[in-house]
């Protein structure tokens, strides 16, 4: 059985620290927006907990408008996400699999992809990314996938997810998502 995302979240350094709250994280100071201060969060799917720190959707079922823009608006951030590490991964075969390296160079080989990346993207762009090789929105709304999906899944297969918790929550997460 595979392992998720959110377990892997979970077990992290970088999870444990976002959860902690940590100082190590080293985040700017949170934004102020009106009177309240609006913190960092982690953007989640269904599979995630609901943390303070950790935002996930709303239940599809009987949405008041002010859920289900909020709900459009994660899934927007979502899929920003998820098309930048797609594109990663269909131009950079090492991110189809778990590399087997130490932290340091995990990083240094991550930054190195993104620097190659940003520069193909401004000196070949039409030859690195093709029309159609990223997610779009039609005249509808609804969301096309892009063709470097089905580069990434012809390499790695798909995974199986597994639930991380259940969908109960504490006061601190239902009031941060609000």
């Amino acid at each position: 059985m595979g392992t998720n995302d959110a377990s892997v979240l979970a077990k992290s350094e970088f999870g444990k620290a976002f959860a902690k709250n940590s100082t190590v994280l080293q985040l700017p100071t949170p934004a102020p927006h009106g009177n309240k201060i609006i913190p960092y969060v982690l953007i989640g799917d269904d599979i995630f907990p609901l943390k303070a720190w950790l935002m996930k959707p709303f239940p599809w079922r009987g949405l008041s408008d002010c859920e289900r823009v909020y709900n459009y608006r994660l899934s927007r951030a979502r899929r920003t996400i998820e098309n930048a590490f797609g594109i990663l991964s269909a131009k950079w075969r090492i991110f189809r699999r778990p590399i087997r390296a130490n932290v340091d160079l995990v990083e240094k080989i991550t930054k190195s992809t993104i620097c190659l990346h940003n520069y193909l993207r401004l000196t070949e762009n039409a030859g690195y990314i093709p029309a159609g090789f990223v997610d779009r929105e039609d005249g509808t709304g609804n969301i096309v996938p892009g063709d470097w999906i089905r580069e990434v899944e012809l390499d790695s297969g798909h995974r199986v997810l597994n639930r991380l918790g259940g969908n109960r929550y504490g006061f601190d997460a239902g009031e941060a998502r609000d």
